[in-house]
């Protein structure tokens, strides 16, 4: 994996991870904190700190990894492979959870906005439909001549889009009936992609075009020209402004390979990216929209800083960061009641009310970013909080499509804050030494203790974690922490221990191991 510089050129950084594997997916975490990546050769899927660039651990699947996805909340990660199935792994642990079968080479898996449904596309020409909690086949989409080649989800899931053969096609996410089908390519289609408002849909396809369609009406909007070869990938940058296209170009020197950059609102080109030697495969932009990946055969990836051609966004962004994300949310939040020209007073009427929030809460539903993305900034919410701006904010019976917009984002932010079960997870590192991380969640607000226990019963160190709201206890910084020591402070023997986890009327054991 390298790092380069859009501007100078410049290498900054070189990544050793993958060899003779051919990467050809790569995707963000919603926080931005980690890249996934997947080669062909081996099945192994790599994940990358995404700010460092250290290499975290790899994950061994069934060979011929196609495909990876994220879920919305960043805790499970979906890849689909040669042997006609999709792995759902834990992206924090590392873990394989379930294994669903498709029938058929997986080409493409992508979770719905709301978390609760993947879809698969592959070569039996179908697109499958799953739940995501429970691994249960809802149903079979079909009507594709050739191998569905990509999937993707409209960003208030009610739509899926399908490529493959010389088509796209879109169905009813909840019935699976088929709503139309749009064609005018003349060769596969590659990718496909939704604009984050919904609006636009792009498609690629080896007849070296991007289309671009109305996602509504389906009636074609412009078609990109420029690409010398195969256009196997397409996506919008968050704020929707950017797309970018990765290809394979046989005929290019020097590289047979390059990225290029369109105006999504002109379709005007914007710039080349030259830097990969083999076929790019897969593109992604990062949640805050600064950098763009991208997997090629070649075995890199390149990560380019994409800055200088973001806007400069006003209002929205309160905390005048350059993006719009949950920390002003967060901001405007803080600033509820207060009066006088502040940047919190979104739409300028003197008073920071649940008006200003529902607009930055519709600007981050225009990003199609998660609403799980920024840890860190949803440490500092609880569902209590969401629940109350979002009862405020149905009692106005808004209309403005954009204020609509901002309900709906905090209805998922909601969702993202409440799990759906309290469990006890696997704590990591395991084996450990000297120190480990016991992830859970609560489902319900909860007094929370961890008893650790040796082999024989002997307790060796409870942990009260205090009365702790419902939520995601998953990450380094929210998890329980145990450093190896028993009560009097003393460093326990290598061998194997138990944890258990009592919140409320929920409790559970589970093994771990210490290695000296």
């Amino acid at each position: 994996m390298r790092l380069w510089d859009v501007d100078t050129g410049a290498l900054k950084q070189t990544l050793i991870g993958h060899t003779s594997e051919g990467i050809v997916s790569v995707s963000f975490s919603p926080d931005g904190n980690t890249l996934a990546s997947g080669g062909w050769v081996g099945g192994y899927i790599r994940l990358w700190d995404a700010q460092t660039g250290e290499h975290i651990r790899r994950l061994n699947g069934p060979f011929g990894v196609w495909s990876i996805s994220f879920s919305p909340d960043g805790n499970t990660l979906a890849s689909g492979s040669e042997f006609r199935n999709i792995q759902l792994w834990d992206a924090i642990t590392g873990e394989p959870i379930r294994t669903l079968m498709h029938g058929g080479i997986i080409w493409s898996v992508s979770f719905s906005p709301d978390g609760a449904t993947i879809a698969s596309g592959g070569t039996d020409d179908t697109v499958r439909l799953w739940d995501a909690q429970t691994g249960a086949s809802i149903r079979t989409l079909t009507g594709h001549t050739g191998t569905v080649s990509s999937v993707a989800y409209s960003p208030d899931g009610n739509t899926i889009a399908s490529g493959g053969d010389n088509t796209v096609r879109l169905w009813d996410a909840q019935t699976g009936a088929s709503i139309r089908t749009l064609t005018g390519h003349t060769g596969a289609v590659s990718s496909v992609a939704y604009s984050p408002d919904g609006t636009t849909l792009a498609s690629g396809s080896s007849d070296n075009t991007i289309r671009l369609w109305d996602a509504a009406t389906g009636v074609l909007k412009q078609t990109l020209t420029g690409h010398a070869g195969r256009v196997s990938s397409v996506s919008f940058s968050p704020d929707g402004n950017t797309l970018a296209s990765g290809s394979y170009e046989p005929n290019v020197y020097p590289s047979n390979s390059n990225i290029r950059l369109w105006d999504a609102q002109t379709g005007e080109h914007i710039r080349t990216l030259t830097g990969h030697t083999g076929r790019v495969n897969s593109i992604a932009f990062s949640p805050d929209g600064n950098t763009l990946a991208s997997g090629s055969w070649d075995d890199t990836i390149l990560l380019w800083d994409i800055a200088p051609f973001l806007p400069i966004i006003v209002n929205e962004d309160v905390n005048g960061d350059g993006v719009v994300n949950i920390l002003d949310l967060v901001a405007v939040a803080g600033a509820l009641g207060h009066t006088g020209q502040i940047g919190a007073d979104v739409n300028g009427d003197g008073v920071v009310n649940i008006l200003d929030l529902v607009t930055v809460a519709g600007a981050l539903g225009n990003t199609g970013a998660a609403p799980a993305a920024h840890s860190q900034a949803l440490s500092m919410l609880t569902a209590g909080d969401v629940q109350n701006w979002l009862t405020q904010a149905q009692r106005l019976s808004l209309t403005d499509l954009r204020l609509q917009r901002g309900i709906r984002f905090l209805e998922q932010l909601l969702a993202a804050l409440t799990p759906k079960a309290t469990v006890l997870l696997s704590n990591y590192p395991n084996p450990f030494n000297p120190e480990t991380w016991i992830p859970y969640h609560l489902a319900h607000a909860a007094d929370v203790q961890l008893t650790i226990y040796d082999t024989k019963g002997a307790l060796i160190r409870e942990l009260d974690l205090g009365y702790q709201p419902a939520g995601y206890y998953a990450d380094r910084a929210k998890a329980a922490y145990w450093d190896g020591r028993n009560a009097n402070g003393e460093s326990v023997a290598s061998g194997i221990y138990f944890y258990q986890l009592r919140a409320g009327d929920y409790s559970a054991t589970r093994r771990m191991v210490i290695l000296k």
